[in-house]
């Protein structure tokens, strides 16, 4: 439990992070500052933002429960998926972001598609981020309840209060730095626990070669190869832009060549730092003697040894999952209240609503944002716990949201008709499959019903593979009109890493022909 000492050095974080949001206030002097941070963040500072918000207190509690099922698994399922997916992006997609000149990620698709796709990806965007965002809240909760021994439901609200109240006070930069801060104090922590930690084991062999000794292998049943495959797509989805939040590390980048530094270095920190966060759950069976609740396996060793090393220690890493947590939520909270202000309000409720009052509304967004992710955090244990939550609901919904937002960039062949489709019909094989196709058909072909791997599998895969042939095909099927192909060509000619990055421009006031609205939305 919290020592005296660990009481006053959460109370000396938490003055520093106030002061940094106040002195990250200073620096909002309109829409720009708050959702992109003016584009001047430096590269470095956006990788490891990107990096850190990547992870919150669910790496160490809902990827922990895992990491205490499956053993050295949990890296393959984890660290190694996202190395590839920002290795992919770092020349596929973080170039591209900083081109589009967005203040939201959804804003380009208007240009691209039509008015129509840009709101049906906006609106369900901002509805399927929510599920994960209050697994976030609720992983949280769980270490501090472990420290503490206080009610997890209070602590969901008073965390989810903290956290609103901090994106109000400073906005991105307020991230960025928040960011930064509880990195540095989360590396030398980790540098501290890890040898202590394989010292009491016996080293790296001592931690794999006992009798109660976690599995060394890189494949389980629970996570087999096909399992990975198909989760290493959603990953590759989230990281890259699908999770709002981390595109918006990017598109506040000042170049494109600085964005693909950005999305290597963050790909590098993934690739190894995790193996520190996962060395304390994986001797959990050898140093503790029992841990009834798996989630709770990461704090619970270091609950035992940073005492031993130095006062204050415990202290110190709940408030930086506190400020980690706190980081990632806020992310996507300032990246979804940015969506809703820009591609919603201002484009089709306020076309002539002035800076002032879009400054209001975001406001105001986030604040409705915040408490509706609370609401999902103390919903979290309904939906079986952090991971199971975050694996069948938001891994499995993301694809037919983040398909057209990220292919979009990439192909030039698809029509509007093509991202209408992938998101309706990636969302309906989702339900099928799901609720009785994934079951069905296992059952017709081995007479036997689904894993749980299995049955994610098959309703995650059907789901990503409709979603991907759709949006594909349909590029084949028909042609842009004219109109359409010269504002497409437009858009790509931006893309293109030899022409000038134009600043950003609001969408013209038009009024669809006919032939257009009859096509599926105005232009």
């Amino acid at each position: 439990m919290l020592t005296g000492v660990d009481v006053a050095v959460i109370v000396l974080y938490f003055v520093l992070m106030v002061g940094t949001g106040v002195f990250a206030r200073r620096m909002i002097k309109g829409l720009e500052d708050y959702f992109v941070a003016g584009r001047h963040v430096p590269w470095w500072l956006a990788a490891v933002s990107h990096h850190v918000s990547g992870y919150s207190a669910f790496a160490f509690v809902g990827y922990a429960s895992l990491a205490y099922r499956v053993g050295f698994n949990v890296w393959t399922v984890f660290a190694l998926p996202c190395f590839l997916a920002m290795v992919l992006g770092a020349y596929l997609w973080a170039p591209r972001w900083v081109r589009l000149k967005v203040m939201t990620p959804v804003q380009y698709l208007e240009q691209r598609f039509n008015l129509l796709v840009h709101q049906v990806i906006a609106w369900s965007g901002i509805a399927v981020k929510f599920v994960d965002e209050g697994t976030k809240l609720y992983s949280l909760s769980k270490v501090i309840r472990a420290c503490t021994g206080f009610s997890l439901n209070k602590t969901i609200i008073v965390c989810g209060a903290a956290t609103i109240l901090y994106l109000l006070l400073g906005g991105l930069w307020a991230e960025l730095m928040s960011d930064f801060i509880q990195f540095v104090v989360q590396f030398s922590i980790t540098l501290v626990l890890v040898p202590v930690v394989l010292r009491a084991v016996g080293g790296w062999s001592g931690l794999w070669n006992q009798p109660k000794s976690l599995p060394y292998t890189m494949f389980s049943s629970e996570f087999p190869l096909y399992r990975l495959i198909v989760y290493f797509v959603v990953i590759t989805l989230s990281y890259n832009g699908g999770t709002w939040g981390l595109a918006q590390r990017f598109y506040s980048l000042g170049r494109a060549k600085e964005a693909k530094k950005a999305a290597m270095l963050s790909a590098l920190l993934y690739l190894f730092y995790p193996l520190a966060i996962y060395i304390p759950v994986w001797a959990a069976p050898l140093v503790l003697t029992e841990v009834p609740d798996h989630e709770q396996a990461y704090i619970l060793v270091a609950i035992k040894y940073l005492p031993l090393i130095a006062p204050g220690l415990l202290g110190l890493l709940i408030s930086s999952m506190f400020a980690a947590t706190m980081s990632m939520v806020d992310s996507d909270l300032n990246s979804l209240a940015a969506v809703f202000t820009k591609d919603i309000w201002q484009r089709t409720l306020r076309r002539r609503a002035t800076e002032k009052e879009l400054m209001a509304v975001g406001l105001l967004a986030t604040a409705v944002f915040g408490i509706i992710t609370v609401v999902c955090g103390l919903l979290t244990k309904r939906f079986g716990g952090a991971f199971q939550a975050m694996v069948v609901w938001y891994a499995a919904v993301l694809g037919p949201v983040a398909i057209p937002l990220l292919f979009g960039m990439l192909l030039k062949r698809t029509t509007w008709r093509g991202a209408l489709g992938s998101w309706l019909g990636g969302f309906l094989t989702f339900v099928l499959m799901k609720y009785w196709g994934a079951e069905a058909l296992w059952l017709h072909l081995t007479g036997s019903a689904p894993s749980e791997a299995m049955a994610w599998t098959l309703f995650t895969g059907a789901e990503l593979a409709v979603a991907f042939a759709i949006f594909i095909v349909e590029g084949y099927l028909w042609k842009h009109t004219p109109e359409e192909q010269e504002r497409i060509d437009a858009l790509f000619e931006q893309l293109n890493p030899r022409a000038p990055i134009q600043p950003e421009a609001e969408p013209e006031e038009s009024v669809p022909s006919d032939t257009e609205t009859a096509e599926g939305g105005e232009k």
